[in-house]
């Protein structure tokens, strides 16, 4: 998983127990709490929703002989489609987009749905 400093301008930013559970293996932010949190704080939601959904598809799904990805689970998700579609309503666009960009540079647009296992986690 891509490291939550790295996205959110170097610093590691923990999200008060109002965001949302973020023990949950699908983390779900309070959309009251995100509309009012600080940029750097709606940036680590949007990560940590992101991140419970989808992973890099590099280490998450087979590859074939040319090296390219075989995605079996509908994918590959587009990281800037996925973010806004969820986001736009909540945060300001503009801040969505430093996270796509964030996640882009890290992994690339691509990626793979991250399955929970059995136990849910």
């Amino acid at each position: 998983m891509t490291a939550t400093d790295t996205l959110t301008d170097g610093k590691l930013v923990n999200l008060p127990p109002e965001a949302g559970d973020v023990n949950a293996p699908r983390f779900e932010p309070d959309e009251t709490w995100l509309r009012g949190a600080s940029p750097v704080q709606q940036k680590t939601a949007m990560w940590r929703w992101f991140a419970t959904r989808y992973e890099d598809p590099d280490t998450a799904v087979p590859h074939d002989d040319d090296g390219g990805y075989v995605f079996t689970d509908g994918g590959p998700f587009l990281a800037d489609e996925v973010l806004h579609e969820r986001f736009d309503g909540c945060v300001a666009p503009a801040v969505v987009q430093e996270l796509v960009e964030s996640v882009q540079q890290q992994v690339g647009n691509e990626w793979a749905l991250r399955r929970l296992d059995k136990s849910g986690g």
